[in-house]
């Protein structure tokens, strides 16, 4: 096979030249994108350190006037974590004490209002207790 030979300087190996770039960045890129941001699962929580959540739980609108909500603070790291309940007021609110970090909240609700929206039954909401005290106001979704 007889290869060309370019003049240093020439438009012709400036092209080639760009070629090879152009070819090592997207071969490059493709590799990123096929190896992903790795195969490690995401960070979890396992601090045992607790904090204070209120607010208000409505639907559409207006205050749920009964029920208890539930943060569940378990995960991976803190298998043994327990469930933090707390009465919903009939003015809608409600204040909770559960571990910092990720927390599946869910309610359960008066059998008037599951009658209403039967998707409530299953209603959950995640949230990321910070340190402190912190407000948390949900709105059900219809």
């Amino acid at each position: 096979m007889m290869r060309r030979k370019y003049k240093p300087g020439s438009d012709q190996m400036h092209r080639l030249i760009r070629l090879n770039w152009r070819g090592a960045i997207m071969a490059s890129s493709a590799a990123l994108a096929l190896s992903g941001c790795g195969s490690s699962a995401p960070p979890v929580s396992s601090t045992t350190a607790e904090a204070t959540v209120h607010g208000t739980v409505k639907y559409k609108g207006a205050p749920v006037e009964a029920g208890n909500i539930r943060f569940d603070p378990s995960n991976i790291q803190r298998r043994d974590a327990k469930i933090a309940s707390a009465p919903i007021g009939k003015d809608g609110t409600y204040k909770v004490t559960t571990l910092q970090g990720g927390n599946v909240v869910r309610f359960e609700l008066s059998p008037e209002l599951r009658k209403k929206d039967p998707r409530l039954a299953t209603s959950e909401k995640e949230y990321d207790v910070p340190s402190g005290d912190s407000t948390l106001d949900i709105e059900l979704a219809p």
